[in-house]
């Protein structure tokens, strides 16, 4: 059995193999040393210029020598192929992996569940000897809204609609609208997949709507595909549609108002902290003060707004200041009914 420093000589080195490039001038020792006490494998320059002479012997590693400091590569083609992944990929892919897992197509999906079982083991092995190894015991991640659990998504047709965006196929399927209580049956153009809190959800085009919509995806049944190319609007961005607060539902949300409220003393220190947006600003007055933002007029600003009832009063602009008005009145008269 080898020894405890046998074994860590071996993880360093395996660690070493995996951070050498397969193109360019190379990196230096220096830098290598560097990474790998990142790694968890504090070491000396000259150690990691022992390794590389060592290793050399064994694969394709190119020495650089046309400047100073050399610098270390494997050599075209390279003859090693790491099948194991280093540490850092290791913490990537275990912090990562939840997350992942209803945005990434059900056969890459599976391609990568080696990767991920390898990743755990890696850094369960690694425990003692590589602190890094235990950062994804040190961090955690809250929803900073009630906490709910995840819908379940049928595995088949959460493969179907990733095959109908690969392809760039049309798909019929079986809709539940919770708003409305209804099962409709549609063909959907799908444009992409967003992931918002708990919730996935598919970005389409309903036939024959030209407007793009959201779909949640635990919602989706009997997803069946198309030999009809989908269709798209011209220059749809994914990534810009979903940063211009489309996702935070309703029919006004891509349009901007400015949002003007009296706010009490600990919400305004909250929100100095974390501004409603980067043109909000503030103004103290007595046991309070005032706000002014640009945002998205959407559900989801009035959900956050009832949230704080009692400690913001909204003054501009009047139209929103009515719609909260008719749910604070609403919500007292169901109290009142019991």
């Amino acid at each position: 059995m080898p020894s405890n420093s046998g074994r860590n000589t071996l993880s360093r080195q395996w660690e070493m193999l995996q951070l050498l490039p397969t193109s360019g001038s190379g990196i230096t020792a220096r830098a290598l040393q560097e990474r790998l006490a990142a790694a968890g494998f504090p070491t000396t320059k000259r150690t990691v210029e022992r390794d590389l002479e060592d290793l050399a012997t064994v694969f394709a590693i190119r020495k650089n020598d046309k400047s100073v400091p050399y610098g270390f590569s494997w050599a075209p083609p390279s003859s090693f192929q790491a099948s194991a992944v280093s540490v850092l990929d290791a913490l990537t892919l275990t912090l990562a992996q939840e997350t992942l897992k209803p945005l990434i197509p059900a056969f890459m999906l599976g391609a990568l569940q080696p990767r991920f079982e390898q990743a755990s083991s890696k850094l369960n092995a690694l425990a003692r000897q590589s602190p890094a190894s235990q950062w994804p015991q040190k961090v955690a991640s809250v929803p900073a809204n009630l906490p709910l659990l995840k819908p379940h998504i049928d595995a088949g047709c959460l493969a179907t609609v990733q095959q109908a965006l690969i392809e760039n196929r049309q798909l019929t399927c079986s809709y539940y609208s919770a708003h409305r209580n209804q099962q409709s049956q549609l063909i959907l153009n799908p444009l992409g997949l967003v992931q918002r809190g708990e919730v996935t959800y598919l970005i389409a085009l309903a036939e024959p709507y030209e407007d793009v919509r959201q779909f949640a995806l635990h919602r989706i049944s009997d997803a069946a595909l198309t030999p009809t190319s989908a269709k798209a609007p011209c220059d749809f961005d994914l990534k810009a549609y979903a940063t211009s607060g489309a996702m935070q539902f309703g029919d006004n949300a891509a349009t901007m108002i400015t949002l003007e409220a009296w706010v009490n003393d600990g919400l305004l220190r909250l929100l100095r902290e974390t501004p409603l947006s980067e043109t909000m600003e503030t103004m103290s007055s007595e046991q309070g003060g005032w706000i002014r933002a640009t945002v998205a007029d959407s559900w989801e600003l009035e959900w956050w707004l009832l949230s704080h009832t009692g400690s913001i009063a909204v003054t501009a602009p009047e139209a929103l200041k009515k719609r909260l008005l008719q749910r604070l009145r609403r919500g007292v008269e169901l109290y009142e009914d019991e």
